[in-house]
């Protein structure tokens, strides 16, 4: 996976941008993530995404991101966004929380999948 690729998913971790992320994708990147390539990205092949992301920004591997390790893919307003408890750090549980809010804005149609 090449850093592009993180850096357009994680922009799903601002909701009003998780449908216009998916458009946004090329197709090349789009294929890299879809495992079955079907065309779509299924809630499967989304988190299986999400987590290799959240491992590859945590670059000390303590199960949670700093604001210096999100930096490069985050802004500060995103940050404490995902953030909730404000305590400086995204921990799993906020990140897949995030994501997963995301991935059902991003999914107009209920059908768990993004086209």
């Amino acid at each position: 996976m090449t850093r592009g690729i993180i850096i357009l998913m994680i922009t799903f971790l601002t909701s009003e941008a998780a449908a216009e992320t998916v458009a946004e994708l090329h197709e090349k990147e789009l294929n890299a993530i879809d495992a079955n390539n079907d065309g779509f990205l299924s809630k499967d092949e989304f988190n299986a995404f999400s987590d290799y992301a959240f491992q590859a920004m945590d670059e000390d591997k303590n199960g949670t991101l700093g604001l210096e390790e999100a930096k490069p893919f985050l802004d500060i307003k995103q940050f404490q966004n995902v953030d909730r408890n404000k305590d400086s750090f995204i921990s799993r549980a906020e990140y897949d929380a995030q994501m997963d809010e995301d991935f059902n804005t991003a999914d107009q149609d209920g059908n768990g999948q993004l086209d």
